[in-house]
This record gives C-alpha cells, structure tokens and sequence, in this order.
C-alpha cells in the first residue's frame, strides 16, 4: 500500500473549484426558473392583473 501524504494544497483546491462550479450552475440554473413565474409579454400587453381565486374552489374541486 502506497504510504505517501495526501497533496493538501492541492486538495483543497479542487474542493474550492468544485463548490465555485456547483455555485455557478445553481444561479445558471435558477435564473430561468425564477423569471418563468413572471407574466408572459402577452399578459402584460393587456394590462390585466394576473390573479387567482382559490377561495371559491370546494374540496374536491380540483
């Protein structure tokens, strides 16, 4: 069995790079997600506000 000391400087590293690169793909990822719940260009052409009543659904409704 190899006996040689683990490189920390350069593990270190690689751990940094990896969590740099997780964190850029969480934003790439998250900013098309985040503007789908805006209204669609359509919706704000007409000028009507987007809302929904949940309150006169009965169980079962839905």
């Amino acid at each position: 069995m190899d006996k040689t000391i683990p490189n920390e400087k350069r593990r270190r590293f690689l751990s940094l790079a990896t969590g740099f690169v997780a964190g850029a793909g969480v934003v790439g990822a998250s900013v098309p997600f985040i503007g789908s719940w805006q209204p669609s260009a359509k919706a704000k052409a007409i000028g009507a506000p987007v809302k929904s009543m949940s309150t006169k659904l009965n169980q079962g409704q839905w």
